[in-house]
C-alpha cells in the first residue's frame, strides 16, 4: 500500500494546525517540543450476511481520512483492492483493505471508502439470476460528474502515536444492500460499523435443532439468524426489533438510524456445522454489554419496512476483549408472524 512521504506528512502537520507546546519559562529559554510522532493505520473488512444473494464483490480504489484538527488525507491505493465475496468474511474472518499506512497521530472524525462501481469491479450474484452491477448511490445514473463515489463512515477513531492502529469495518449488508424496485442493479449504502481490533471480542453459540427444525420455522428458507443489540434487553424488559431504515423507502442515499426501539447492530447467519449441529459466530464486537436474539423469520426482514418478525429467545452477554463469549439458544418458537407466504419475502 502507498505510504505518505515525509514531505506530505510535514504539509499535513502544517495545514492541520497541530500545535507544538513550548516549555515553561521566558521566550529566550523556551524551545519547541518535538514534532508529534506519527502512527500507522490498517483497515480490514468483514461482513454481516444478507439473504437471497450468493456473492457480493466490491473493489476499493482510495481511502480518505479526516483528522479532527486537520485537512483530509487522501490515500490512493497502489492498486485497487477487490474483495471477491463479502459474504465469505463472516464471524471473525476479515480481509485487509489498507495496511500499515503512516499518518499523523491523533483523533479522526471519519473515513471514506471509494468504490469502483459496476461490472466487473463491483457486482452482486443473486441466488436466482445472473451477476449484476453493484453501485454506490449515484453511480447507477452515470451522473458522478467525474467525481468517484464513496461510503462515509462517521465513527470517530484514534491513531496512536508511534504505534499501529488496526480497525475492522463491518459491512452490515442486511441493511446496506438494496435492490431498487424494477431495477437491474443493486445499491450499497453506508451501513457500516467501525471497531478497534485491539478492543474486540467475539460471540459464538449453538442453536438447538429443535428450534431450527420447529414446524413454525419450516416455511422459512435457511436456519434463521442471530441479531446483536447494544445493552441488556432482558433486564430492561425490552423487546428486540428488526432491521429497519426508513431512508430506503424515502429514496435517501444515507442510512437513517433515527428509528425507535432496539434495532440490531449487526446480524449473523445460523449455519449447519460439519457435525450436523447448528451455530453462529459474531466477530469484531467491541467490549461491553450486549444482547443476542434468535429468529427463524430473518428472510422476512426487509430493511425498507418495519417488519413484525418474532424472536424466540433473547440472551444478555458481556463481551470481553480478546475473548469469546458463548450464548446458546434452546427456546422453541411459540408462534410465527409471516404466515404461509413467508418464503416469498425478499430478505433484508
Amino acid at each position: 500500500m502507498k505510504k505518505l512521504n515525509d514531505k506530505l506528512y510535514a504539509a499535513l502537520l502544517a495545514g492541520g494546525g497541530l500545535l507544538l507546546l513550548n516549555g515553561c519559562g521566558d521566550d529566550s529559554n523556551s524551545s519547541p517540543a518535538a514534532k508529534p510522532e506519527p502512527g500507522k493505520i490498517s483497515l480490514f473488512a468483514t461482513d454481516a450476511p444478507v439473504d437471497d444473494v450468493d456473492a457480493v464483490k466490491v473493489t476499493f480504489s482510495r481511502i480518505d481520512l479526516k483528522p479532527r484538527d486537520g485537512d483530509v488525507i487522501q490515500i490512493d491505493l497502489d492498486a485497487p483492492v477487490t474483495i471477491e465475496n463479502l459474504l465469505e468474511l463472516t464471524g471473525s474472518t476479515s480481509q485487509e483493505i489498507m495496511g500499515d499506512v503512516t499518518v499523523p497521530s491523533g483523533e479522526y472524525n471519519w473515513i471514506r471508502l471509494y468504490v469502483e462501481g459496476g461490472f466487473p469491479d463491483s457486482t452482486v450474484t443473486p441466488e436466482i439470476g445472473n451477476e449484476t452491477d453493484l453501485f454506490i448511490p449515484g453511480q447507477q445514473n452515470g451522473n458522478s460528474n467525474g467525481n468517484p463515489k464513496s461510503l462515509k463512515l462517521t465513527s470517530g477513531f484514534t491513531v496512536a502515536a508511534g504505534g499501529e492502529s488496526d480497525f475492522t469495518i463491518d459491512f452490515v449488508l442486511r441493511k446496506g444492500l438494496v435492490k431498487p424496485a424494477n431495477a437491474d442493479y443493486y445499491l450499497l449504502r453506508p451501513a457500516l460499523r467501525l471497531v478497534d481490533n485491539q478492543q474486540v471480542g467475539a460471540i459464538t453459540g449453538n442453536v438447538d435443532g429443535t428450534v431450527v427444525n420447529h414446524p413454525a420455522c419450516a416455511i422459512y428458507s435457511g436456519f434463521g439468524a442471530v441479531y446483536l443489540y447494544e445493552g441488556d434487553l432482558v433486564t430492561a424488559e425490552q423487546t428486540p426489533d428488526d432491521v429497519y431504515d426508513p431512508g430506503i423507502a424515502a429514496g435517501s442515499d444515507e442510512v437513517d438510524d433515527s428509528t425507535t426501539g432496539p434495532r440490531p447492530i449487526t446480524t449473523a447467519e445460523v449455519k449447519q456445522r460439519e457435525d450436523g449441529s447448528y451455530g453462529y459466530d459474531i466477530g469484531f464486537v467491541s467490549a461491553g454489554n450486549y444482547s443476542v436474539s434468535y429468529s427463524c423469520e430473518a428472510p422476512n426482514d426487509a430493511p425498507e419496512s418495519d417488519d413484525d418478525i418474532a424472536f424466540t429467545e433473547t440472551i444478555a452477554v458481556n463481551v470481553v476483549a480478546d475473548a469469546t463469549t458463548n450464548a446458546d439458544f434452546s427456546e422453541e418458537p411459540s408462534e410465527i408472524s409471516g404466515g404461509a407466504e413467508a418464503d416469498a419475502g425478499t430478505g433484508g
